[in-house]
């Protein structure tokens, strides 16, 4: 077996292994926030998958490392030409630049999209995730308390 990164996008097949994904890291850091999954059925995240993976301005990405699971991003449409972005990697695989991989896969599928503009709520103590989005050219719309919205034109 070897030890490679593969990126690639989500297929109705990842499903078990993402719902797998997400249960893991989403007990790994405060940083990670994403709607329930609690009684989501594989078939049902297969049906999600089908959809993103057909869709024009949704766009969801795996990060596979020996043929599991270490990160994902995902841009989905929230209105004309706008998506949100995100992107999780498992704490075990932190520093390695998964992220920044994943970011200008994204970003790159972004800009071949009918998209215009992405962004982004990152919570400020998450200095790593800040720098990456920067490095990548998100800059701050607006801000509260805990978190900061980032944006970034394609």
């Amino acid at each position: 077996m070897s030890e490679q990164l593969i990126l690639r996008e989500a297929i109705p097949d990842d499903a078990k292994a993402l719902l797998k994904f997400l249960n893991r890291v989403s007990l790994q850091s405060n940083f990670i926030e994403h709607d329930s999954i609690d009684g989501v059925t594989s078939e049902q995240e297969a049906e999600s998958l089908d959809e993103i993976y057909s869709s024009a301005e949704d766009e969801l990405m795996v990060a596979l490392f020996d043929e599991e699971i270490i990160g994902f991003c995902r841009l989905e449409k929230s209105d004309d030409g706008i998506a949100e972005y995100g992107v999780v990697v498992d704490k075990d695989f932190w520093g390695n630049g998964i992220a920044s991989y994943l970011t200008e896969d994204a970003l790159d599928w972004a800009e071949k999209s009918q998209l215009t503009q992405v962004f982004l709520e990152v919570y400020k103590n998450n200095s790593a995730a800040i720098h990456i989005y920067q490095k990548y050219g998100f800059t701050t719309e607006s801000e509260n308390d805990e978190t900061m919205i980032m944006k970034k034109m394609v």
